[in-house]
C-alpha cells in the first residue's frame, strides 16, 4: 500500500462521516445535535484530500 492509497482510504471514511451526520444528501448541513462532528469530519477531509493532491 502507498501513501497515497492510505490517504484515499482515510478520506473515504471521512467523508462518508460526513455523510452520516449531514441532514441532507448534498451534504450541506448538519443533523442537529451532530454540528461539530460534521464539522470535524469536514475538516479533516479537506486536510486529507490536500495531502493526497500533494503526493500526485
Amino acid at each position: 500500500m502507498t501513501t497515497k492509497e492510505l490517504l484515499e482510504k482515510y478520506y473515504d471514511i471521512e467523508m462518508n462521516n460526513v455523510f452520516c451526520y449531514s441532514a441532507t444528501y448534498l451534504m450541506d448541513s448538519p443533523k442537529k445535535g451532530y454540528e461539530r462532528e460534521w464539522r470535524e469530519a469536514g475538516e479533516s477531509a479537506g486536510i486529507l484530500k490536500e495531502l493526497i493532491e500533494e503526493c500526485e
